[in-house]
């Protein structure tokens, strides 16, 4: 319990502390009770306010409680039973309006998460972004995020677009992997880290496609359609109902997002090489150079090719073509910047865009063409030296 000896310490004291119930006097030194009660309102809707007077005909308790918003007006007179009763229905009222509070502010947050969560992004940032707006909006430390296999993702797209129903429990003993983490969890964790109970929540969960929560844990499904793709952990046990209602609204939204970004790689993505196709490729090419000639800013594009790569393919067989290709593809992304583009032309030729970038081109070219040097690909017992051709042209406008 807080006490305070007048209108100005007990309005310090709401400022610092969260408080649900305030039993104040109509009478104080400085500033009386409904000045008090103007001045709290401005700040909080929520704290429940219940007026205590020795002087029962300032005027009726009703007209009071309407004017300044309080939720009880006391009279001394009537004794502490009554009281008790002002106190009672006070802090049930509170108990109900800070739950709709939250409520409401859950929304709020949802709906201020949800525009980013539909931006044209990777995968792998959609989901850290999913991890990080869950965490906030739970307020929780320790959390993970765990999804299946990539390629068993890959499936659920295109099986859910197709409406084919799933049992939840087919899934219930895939392995996860663990995406991203916050606290005690780590990327790169395996579910075999985790306590016994914890696993067993996970499984639950994935079987049963609904949140599980158990003590100061909470497991949130991710599905696309009727098919279980992964769960969000997090260190508390969300008991109330409005915030599993969220937590629930939260989730339908994560996987629509995932689901877009998913459609979105494979229509932008190459499935061998992992960089851009063709055609997106290209079209970020125009964006550029649209914008390079009405900024005036360059732009470079490099265009490559593997040599003697149908030799490679003849003599060693095409899976060690893909490996070659694929060995390509990492190195010129790891050459870039993010804001660069990396796409497969066609075959084995692949294009590099560089914007604001008039001669560190040619340095990009050498270093690319260095590294290539030490790329080597295991074949038959053997490794093979990769080499490429390159050519690089820079767009300067006046």
């Amino acid at each position: 319990m807080l006490t305070a000896v007048d209108g100005s310490a007990a309005l310090q004291t709401l400022e610092r502390e969260r408080v649900a119930l305030v039993l104040l006097d109509y009478f104080m030194p400085g500033m009386t009770g409904d000045e008090v009660v103007r001045r709290v309102r401005q700040a909080d809707r929520v704290v429940q306010i219940v007026l205590v007077t020795g002087y029962a005909g300032e005027k009726p308790a009703r007209v009071m409680m309407r004017q300044l918003d309080v939720q009880g007006y006391h009279d001394k007179s009537e004794g502490a039973e009554r009281l008790l009763l002002w106190v009672d229905a006070a802090l049930n009222t509170y108990r109900h309006a800070f739950a709709a509070e939250r409520h409401r502010a859950g929304l709020r947050f949802m709906l201020d998460a949800a525009p980013p969560l539909y931006l044209a992004q990777s995968f792998e940032d959609l989901l850290e972004r999913l991890l990080v707006k869950v965490s906030e909006l739970q307020r929780v430390d320790s959390a993970f995020l765990a999804t299946l296999p990539s390629e068993m993702i890959g499936a659920s797209v295109q099986e859910a677009d197709a409406f084919v129903p799933v049992n939840g429990a087919e899934f219930a003993e895939e392995p996860l992997e663990i995406r991203f983490g916050t606290g005690r969890f780590r990327e790169g964790m395996v579910l075999d880290a985790l306590s016994a109970a914890e696993r067993s929540m996970v499984r639950e969960t994935l079987r049963r496609g609904s949140i599980e929560v158990r003590g100061n844990r909470s497991v949130i499904p991710l599905r696309l359609g009727t098919r279980p793709i992964g769960v969000i952990y997090i260190d508390r046990g969300v008991e109330d109902v409005y915030e599993r209602e969220l937590l629930e609204v939260f989730a339908n939204q994560a996987t629509a997002a995932i689901h877009n970004a998913l459609l979105s790689e494979e229509a932008t993505t190459d499935s061998l090489t992992g960089v851009f196709v063709r055609g997106f490729a290209m079209r970020r090419l125009h964006e550029y150079l649209k914008g390079a000639q009405r900024r005036g800013e360059p732009v470079s594009l490099l265009m490559l090719d593997v040599n003697r790569f149908k030799e490679i393919n003849d003599r060693y067989g095409h899976d060690v073509g893909d490996q070659a290709l694929r060995a390509v593809a990492a190195l010129l992304q790891s050459s870039v910047r993010e804001t660069d583009v990396v796409g497969r032309y066609g075959g084995d030729e692949f294009i590099v865009v560089l914007a604001d970038t008039p001669e560190a081109a040619r340095v990009v070219g050498h270093r690319i063409l260095q590294q290539t040097e030490q790329l080597l690909v295991p074949a038959d017992g053997e490794a093979i030296s990769l080499r490429l051709g390159l050519g690089v042209g820079t767009l300067c406008p006046r």
